[in-house]
């Protein structure tokens, strides 16, 4: 006997987010959900965190996708605002990557004109996921489907922001010694991957190196060459990381990352995952006017 399939309109906004909370990995492969009523001041319905530790705030659009190219620019100036708290608060989530953010919008079709709009943002980190209800057999079901249109290479936001300042306030020592345009830019991500795990992390630069610490504990030291340069986290026992490429940037910043994440917890006398992080007044006061109505009560009090 086959079954009957009916396709009916998208629920009312409160259940579609809680739909799309309870498939998670469905809207992003490998997220879970940390917090399932944010109510972001920009527009963000559901932030979810992935598998390698990045946050992937969720906006629901189902009758206004023609609105995206905007909300994009409102998303990433509000997270850029307020990024340097999310650490911090959601680290004990698994939220770590905080330099490397993911927008999703979730909609029940996307106009043309966004289409093209989304594939013309290559340096904004946005998915696109259609959302379509079907009753079978009278049960209903969500069918989710990733329509970003591809483009030749994402650069992230954070690429773009260090390489800007950096202009703006005169080439550093190092980058002067590297002759290549691409290793500028791996650097200047590296740079800012690191600069946003903590904000009492300290730099220190001289020609051909850049040391990265918090307070007496070494973090990373770079040792800058004409075509590449090479990460040692630590202090020296993990094994240097050549850096000429992506794939090669991405296993350098997860080393400091996991460094980074392993220390902090041997800090904190467990294993991270029980231990509270503790905010201050004025850090409370500035995480309720990041997330305005939605900050969660265990933030607040």
């Amino acid at each position: 006997m086959s079954a009957r399939i009916e396709r009916i309109q998208l629920p009312e906004a409160a259940q579609l987010r809680r739909t799309l909370a309870e498939r998670a990995d469905s809207v992003h492969p490998g997220a879970r959900v940390v917090d399932a009523d944010v109510q972001g001041p920009s527009g963000v319905d559901l932030l979810l965190v992935d598998d390698d530790g990045r946050p992937v705030f969720v906006d629901v659009v189902p009758e206004s996708a023609g609105d995206v190219p905007t909300r994009i620019f409102d998303h990433t100036r509000w997270y850029e605002q307020s990024r340097r708290l999310f650490l911090k608060a959601y680290a004990n989530d698994g939220v770590v990557r905080i330099e490397d953010p993911i927008f999703v919008f979730v909609g029940s079709r996307f106009p043309a004109s966004v289409l093209e709009a989304v594939r013309a943002m290559p340096g904004v980190p946005v998915r696109l996921v259609r959302a379509e209800y079907f009753l079978i057999d009278g049960a209903a079901e969500v069918l989710l489907e990733d329509v970003t249109p591809s483009v030749q290479e994402r650069i992230s936001t954070s690429v773009a922001r260090r390489t800007d300042d950096m202009s703006a306030g005169g080439e550093s020592r190092s980058r002067n010694v590297i002759e290549s345009d691409a290793v500028r830019t791996l650097l200047a991500l590296f740079r800012s991957g690191v600069d946003g795990l903590d904000g009492r992390i300290a730099t220190a630069e001289s020609n051909d190196r850049i040391s990265f610490s918090m307070g007496d504990r070494r973090l990373a030291e770079v040792a800058i060459s004409p075509g590449s340069f090479t990460v040692s986290p630590g202090d020296g026992l993990i094994n240097p990381i050549v850096v000429s490429d992506r794939v090669s940037l991405e296993r350098a910043l997860n080393s400091v990352v996991s460094l980074f994440v392993r220390e902090e917890r041997t800090t904190d006398g467990g294993n991270g995952q029980g231990a509270d992080v503790e905010l201050t007044d004025d850090e409370r006061s500035a995480l309720s006017d990041i997330w305005g109505a939605g900050v969660r009560a265990s933030d607040r009090s």
